[in-house]
């Protein structure tokens, strides 16, 4: 397993945000994508922290916006989100899943969760109160600034 990510910044400086699996497009790459390169462009103190892989991790780095674990094990996953020290998780999911394994690794990490309102996910952040729905044609400029403002606010910390 590689580990690419640099030094916490002080506390309100850049808002991490921790994205949990194997980000294909039906998981959210393009959002991610499009959301990194708005960072980028804005310069905007966000940041994605990808615990797993994505199809192309190399043009998700390049915007200097991403930083990527790469592939683990299933015991490593808990310990390693939790030292991220990520404000949250947000599942970029653009399909209703039937469950999401990785919900459940965000919040046995101790992370509450941004979502879009699609699916199991969503049913279970409201459920049990341990994260935020978003809008899911929320995308790029609008999707940034909803996440900086959750980062900053501290609306999910746990």
């Amino acid at each position: 397993m590689r580990f690419i990510a640099r030094a916490r910044l002080n506390l309100g400086e850049r808002v991490r945000v921790c994205v949990i699996g194997g980000i294909g497009k039906e998981k959210g790459y393009d959002v991610l994508l499009a959301a990194a390169r708005d960072a980028a462009l804005r310069a905007l103190p966000l940041e994605f922290v990808i615990v797993g892989h994505t199809p192309d991790d190399e043009t998700l780095l390049r915007t200097g916006h991403v930083f990527i674990t790469g592939e683990y094990q299933e015991d490593e996953a808990v310990p390693l989100i939790a030292s991220l020290q990520a404000d949250y998780a947000f599942l970029p999911s653009v399909w209703p899943e039937t469950w999401c394994f990785t919900l459940g690794l965000a919040w046995k990490a101790g992370l509450k969760v941004a979502a879009f309102d699609l699916g199991a996910p969503a049913e279970r952040i409201r459920a049990t109160k341990q994260g935020i729905l978003l809008e899911a044609d929320l995308l790029e400029e609008g999707l940034n600034d909803v996440l900086l403002q959750l980062g900053r606010s501290g609306a999910l910390r746990a």
